[in-house]
């Protein structure tokens, strides 16, 4: 009897054993960029040719004039675009790819995506629409001049993108 116990007993650490194991690993902060459904999303829009745009805004006072202006800037532009644009809030998965390209995800930021074409990233809030104007020109192949160029963020590369020609 003593030795049915024990193994009960066992059997109960193990299993809470593998439960709390599971847990750790399913809460862990690292999600997998396998199975990062933004990322996929992302992968799967560039895939059907649209042109991706993920933003992160620290600013959630949607009462403020700073995150009007942008919410309505990013929304008109997005809206007239919407055949060929898709928009996307970063997670903590995308900003970990960031990080494994050495730029910095902590702030606010907008990132534009295109199959084939040089990766944008613009470092803040954006409060001008002439940057979402030239983005489009820039990657409808339009030639730019100097002035369109200063609205131009700078070209990154994305480490480890599955989808080869962006960045």
């Amino acid at each position: 009897m003593s030795q049915l116990k024990n193994n009960l007993s066992l059997r109960k650490v193990f299993i809470l054993l593998a439960f709390i194991i599971a847990s750790g690993c399913a809460n862990s902060g690292t999600p997998s960029s396998h199975s990062d459904k933004l990322l996929s999303s992302i992968n799967e829009s560039l895939k059907l040719g649209k042109t991706v745009i993920v933003y992160q805004m620290k600013n959630t006072d949607k009462t403020s004039e700073q995150y009007a202006d942008w919410a309505g800037y990013l929304n008109d532009f997005a809206s007239d675009k919407k055949d060929t644009y898709i928009t996307y809030p970063a997670n903590k998965a995308f900003n970990m790819k960031l990080s494994k390209s050495k730029i910095n995800s902590e702030g606010n930021y907008t990132v534009f995506i295109k199959k084939g074409k040089p990766t944008y990233f613009y470092d803040d809030v954006i409060l001008e629409p002439m940057v979402y104007i030239e983005i489009d020109n820039a990657f409808s192949g339009k030639k730019l001049s100097p002035m369109d160029n200063a609205f131009l963020p700078d070209a990154i590369r994305l480490k480890d993108w599955k989808n080869k020609g962006s960045g």
